[in-house]
């Protein structure tokens, strides 16, 4: 049985803080492979402004190539409607019976897990790792966990056991202020995105192309 995390999220692009959670999760829990996995349609963002799901694939794809322990899937582009995490899980789970999933994601995006689709049922398919962001603390989330999930027991200093039997990792990585909105913008303007995204997605988007200025916008003249 293979322990294998996944990290979900739209990756219009893909940049360091992504890689960065996935390599700390890897790391932390022991995972033996981390799959990154760009949304089809993301529900809780509009579509204007976003690169077409192939291109987002292919950025990912490159961004992993040589990185021990990553790999890209290409799942959601194959469905059809909104990329429900939900979903997303139940299919991996009848793709991979027998392997042991983590589910990947900020602390932000945890304590939101009530206004997901079905968010709240997301423990009783897998585990978590929650990646403590900037301004949590270990101490609040752990709160947050057993009021949530009521039955929630302390296994260790950064580690919960929910009532679905499943486990929650907390991982303390660097804080990275970096966000795809902000590189967006700097590809617009034609700044140096060095040490933002992966070297080889870097090179890919300073090539640029029709694709890219329809969903970001036009970039500057030099």
């Amino acid at each position: 049985m293979a322990k294998i995390g996944i990290l979900g999220g739209s990756f219009n692009p893909i940049h360091a803080g992504h890689m960065r959670m996935a390599v700390d999760a890897r790391e932390t829990v022991g995972l033996d492979r981390v799959l990154l996995l760009p949304v089809g349609e993301a529900p809780h963002k509009p579509q204007d402004g976003m690169l077409p799901f192939a291109h987002r694939l292919r950025l990912v794809e490159l961004a992993v190539r040589g990185v021990n322990g990553l790999s890209a899937s290409g799942m959601e582009g194959n469905r059809p409607g909104p990329s429900y995490t939900l979903d997303t899980l139940l299919a991996l789970r009848e793709k991979m019976p027998g392997d042991e999933l983590w589910f990947i994601l900020g602390s932000e995006s945890f304590r939101s897990l009530a206004i997901w689709h079905r968010g709240l049922e997301i423990p009783g398919l897998c585990s978590l790792v929650v990646i403590v962001r900037a301004g949590d603390t270990v101490e609040s989330l752990t709160e947050f966990a057993r009021a949530t999930w009521p039955g929630t027991g302390l296994v260790g200093e950064d580690e919960l056991r929910l009532p679905s039997g499943t486990s929650l990792r907390f991982v303390h990585m660097p804080v990275l202020e970096v966000s795809s909105t902000d590189i967006r913008r700097r590809w617009r303007e034609k700044r140096s995105l060095a040490m933002l995204v992966p070297q080889a997605a870097e090179e890919i988007l300073e090539r640029g192309g029709t694709a890219y200025e329809q969903a970001w916008g036009r970039r500057e003249e030099v």
